[in-house]
């Protein structure tokens, strides 16, 4: 059975090992496009991490989203409060990567809006920041095995004995396998503003697949309709919106380099993307997700 608790009932489908491919509205797919490939060299079994990339859009072939899943079996998911988001007294982690947890970091990557600018709460190591979760609202789930899930609070997960973190950001952008509708209408602003909305810009976003694995998605000049079509074609059964804008979308890569003063080696998934790929292994304002080797 798929890890994470919620998942049964989601549907049959390959087994998490099966590589398969993602949907993409493109006519004529480029080289690699839609095929799911292990990427290879990290700190996990072989064909546990993958990735691929997409075009949501036949209308826009010039915008594609790359994607990457992993096994749950494999990894498991870890929150890491930042120190202004959601702020507040020092976090286990101190808002990084610390040298303990170093060998055993896949990857890590942005987690949602600043909090001013979403109405969701956070939830970790025992206690809410900022303010209490909030019925209603997409949210990533973690649980005390390590595995993750991304709900809608309230009717798919509440906070019982093994949930150990939460970050919630918004409504969900894929729900029961299809990008919900009314994005591209966004009335009463349940995604943020209409401006940010309805601009072309980096966006990402994470999902749930009817197999248990997680799914991140990234791209630039994207709408939010694309990118939820993106996750939807990559097989996310319910996804929801991380943070978007220039500079902010981070997804990093980690190998581990014990010759090296970091202890890792980090390389960004896309080299467009704009922080460095060293970011997350010193305290950072910003909360962001850890997927580490089981």
């Amino acid at each position: 059975a798929p890890p994470g608790g919620r998942l049964r009932g989601r549907g049959g489908g390959a087994p998490a090992a099966t590589m398969g491919v993602a949907t993409t509205a493109a006519t004529k797919p480029l080289a690699g496009e839609g095929s799911w490939v292990a990427a290879q060299g990290l700190a996990s079994r072989p064909g546990a991490v993958q990735q691929t990339f997409v075009r949501p859009d036949r209308k826009a072939p010039s915008v594609a989203v790359s994607l990457v899943r992993f096994d749950q079996q494999a990894v498991r998911t870890v929150l890491v409060p930042g120190t202004r988001e959601p702020g507040g007294p020092p976090w286990a982690w101190r808002s990084e990567i610390p040298r303990s947890q170093r060998p055993k970091p896949v990857a890590a990557f942005n987690a949602g809006f600043k909090f001013r600018h979403t109405p969701g709460g956070f939830y970790s190591e025992g206690r809410h920041a900022v303010r209490p979760l909030q019925a209603g609202l997409a949210s990533l789930v973690i649980r005390s095995d390590g595995t993750a899930d991304v709900a809608q609070w309230g009717r798919d997960a509440t906070l019982t004995k093994d949930v150990v973190s939460v970050r919630q950001n918004l409504a969900l952008i894929v729900d029961h396998g299809r990008a919900v509708s009314g994005l591209a209408s966004d009335r009463g602003s349940r995604w943020g503003s209409k401006k940010s909305q309805f601009q072309l810009t980096w966006r990402s976003a994470v999902g749930i697949d009817a197999q248990g694995r997680l799914v991140y998605g990234a791209g630039s000049n994207v709408t939010l309709t694309q990118l939820a079509t993106a996750l939807s074609d990559a097989g996310a059964v319910s996804a929801m919106q991380l943070d978007i804008h220039d500079g902010v979308v981070t997804f990093n890569w980690y190998r581990p380099d014990p010759s090296g003063p970091a202890g890792v080696t980090g390389r960004k998934l896309m080299p467009s993307m704009q922080r460095n790929a060293d970011r997350y292994l010193a305290p950072d304002q910003r909360d962001f997700v850890t997927i580490e080797a089981r």
